[in-house]
């Protein structure tokens, strides 16, 4: 763990980082990933605070780092567990993202692929429904972004700004595609707005 945390200090540290993660830097994180596939609570959070650490220290406030450091997030994945420290992640680089606009493609894409490692998962490896839970939480933050997007409690008829119109996209696609991948788990989630339901199910209203 400390010589990938070390490495990852040296990367994000520089002036510049390419978006394409460095070679060298993929050599050292792989063993780690390796090493650390059913990491522990204890090793997660220890994990977690460098890596916050670091974000803060290196990359918050600097957007020509942001899509390493996502391609980065993406890659420690397996790594990065529990609802409370995907929900840091969430609330500082991923939600701004999926619900917001200007951001490079790329940068959405490893937003996108990170949120659906949360909601999708494997129904015949979680005996105790641990993902299930962590997958119904972040579905809701979807649809609660997607509500104030669309401002689903609004004046019928109501016309959507560019960004919202943008974002509320982005953010369907986003729960569409859980629903096709999951379109079991997709049809047993309710809403009491019918319309969220039909998305998550995978119906797309997307034009």
């Amino acid at each position: 763990m400390r010589e990938s945390l070390r490495a990852l200090n040296t990367t994000f540290a520089a002036t510049s980082v390419p978006p394409a993660l460095p070679e060298e830097l993929l050599a050292i994180i792989q063993p780690f990933l390796d090493r650390y596939d059913d990491i522990d609570d204890y090793d997660a959070q220890r994990f977690h605070e460098e890596l916050h650490a670091l974000y803060l220290r290196h990359v918050a406030g600097q957007p020509d780092k942001l899509g390493a450091f996502l391609s980065t997030l993406r890659l420690l994945r397996p790594v990065i567990t529990g609802d409370t420290r995907l929900t840091t992640w969430w609330d500082l680089v991923l939600k701004p993202i999926i619900d917001g606009v200007g951001h490079k493609r790329h940068e959405i894409e490893e937003a996108r692929e990170f949120v659906l490692s949360i909601l999708v998962y494997d129904r015949d490896t979680d005996p105790d429904g641990q993902h299930a839970r962590v997958s119904v939480l972040f579905t809701n933050k979807l649809l609660d972004a997607y509500l104030t997007r669309t401002n689903s409690f609004g004046p019928i008829g109501i016309t959507l700004s560019p960004d919202n119109e943008f974002a509320s996209h982005e953010l369907e696609s986003l729960l569409v595609t859980f629903g096709r991948r999951m379109p079991k788990v997709g049809r047993d989630i309710s809403h009491p707005i019918p319309v969220l339901t039909l998305i998550i199910s995978g119906a797309s209203l997307c034009p």
